[in-house]
């Protein structure tokens, strides 16, 4: 193997490691994401129920 084919093999893997490192932390955002909305729904849903049974004592 001469110099340009491991200069180009290098680059190649730099740019798989590169595409790995962006499509990580685009699941960790969707992660993160989904955590919050899950969170919010269930504060939301608690919310209703606490104000659903407050109109129900009256």
């Amino acid at each position: 193997m001469n110099i340009n084919q491991v200069r180009e093999q290098l680059h190649r893997l730099i740019d798989e490691v590169d595409d790995l490192y962006v499509l990580n932390g685009l699941y960790r955002n969707l992660l993160a994401d989904k955590r919050q909305r899950d969170e919010y729904e269930k504060e939301q849903q608690a919310k209703a129920n606490t104000e659903k049974g407050r109109s129900g004592r009256r």
